[in-house]
């Protein structure tokens, strides 16, 4: 979950791409990349898409119908996903995409243009731009949050959502939970502790509060090294203030979710701080008629990646439900 957006909650509560006319004459986007014809734009590998006057880089892994993936939104890459979800290539071609602003994705320069419509609208950018209909959608924490506020949206093309340990919307409830949670744990990360409950007002970076706040995000805390080398990737710090600014993942989603009738698979550790089952999960789960909800024991906010055989089972069961692969 994006650190910085629940720290704003809790206090309520805590370049650009220029369109195609500077490229037309050497075919190639500002990112040195050649620009996708028609055709190899799910081609497998790394692609740049020219969409609402920015580029938005994209990964395409696997076969099967198409699923984006966006990153959170608020400055970390969607290196993550695209390293440790291989197991989803087997059902679908993957897209994973950085966001405006977030790894190679270029953003403007107006913190104003960071919302959830500005997000919801690249991503429907990018389905067009693909040439597609109808689209799988993935999303994790705050790309959880993307992903059902599209859903709310633009249920018509979609033709389904899996959400990871995700967000949609921080209410009483969920921020007495959130609280209670970090006391809890203090000890493993006492600065991002004290700085989400208001009693830090140091300004740390985005690279600062992610390597001090990584073992909050695990029920292992031994298991951080699985995501360190993650921290060290480019980070965005852009993205990080434009979308405190823009009020990104504050709205409270969870009275329109009836309007999502795709099935949906919910997916939550049993020890998610950042994400917390009751509050959020099991909420979303039942909001929505068409959705199946799954606790990934022994796991904290990355529960794929701390408990990679239980998540990966349960999920292919779910998946093979809904006559994907094979």
């Amino acid at each position: 979950m994006k650190v910085k957006s629940i720290l704003f909650v809790y206090a309520y509560m805590l370049l650009i791409f220029f369109g195609l006319g500077c490229n037309q004459n050497s075919g190639k986007n500002q990112n040195g990349a050649k620009d996708d014809t028609t055709d190899n734009r799910l081609s497998i590998g790394e692609h740049f898409a020219p969409v609402n006057g920015i580029t938005l880089h994209y990964y395409v892994a696997g076969s099967g119908p198409v699923c984006l993936a966006p990153s959170p939104g608020w400055g970390y890459p969607v290196g993550y996903l695209y390293e440790s979800l291989k197991p989803f290539e087997k059902y679908f071609t993957m897209v994973f995409y950085d966001t405006r602003n977030s790894g190679k994705s270029t953003g403007p320069d107006d913190p104003t243009k960071y919302t959830d419509k500005d997000f919801m609208n690249d991503m429907d950018s990018l389905r067009v731009y693909l040439g597609q209909s109808k689209v799988w959608l993935l999303g994790h924490s705050d790309g959880g949050y993307q992903v059902l506020y599209f859903g709310v949206h633009h249920n018509e093309n979609l033709n389904g959502i899996i959400a990871l340990d995700p967000m949609a919307g921080a209410d009483s409830f969920y921020l007495a939970e959130f609280t209670k949670n970090l006391r809890a744990r203090r000890a493993i990360a006492p600065k991002v502790v004290d700085m989400f409950l208001g009693k830090d007002t140091t300004h740390y970076t985005i690279g600062e509060i992610m390597k001090m706040g990584m073992p909050l995000y695990f029920h292992d805390t031994s298991k951080v090294k699985l995501m360190s080398h993650t921290i060290d990737t480019t980070l965005s710090q852009k993205a990080w203030d434009y979308t405190g600014v823009s009020g990104f993942g504050r709205k409270i989603l969870l009275p329109e979710l009836h309007k999502i009738s795709v099935p949906v698979l919910v997916v939550v550790g049993d020890d998610d701080s950042f994400c917390p089952k009751a509050s959020q999960a099991d909420r979303i789960a039942k909001n929505i008629s068409n959705s199946t909800e799954i606790v990934i024991k022994d796991a904290g906010h990355l529960c794929w990646i701390e408990q990679p055989e239980q998540f990966f089972s349960e999920c292919e069961k779910w998946l093979e439900g809904q006559k994907l692969g094979g």
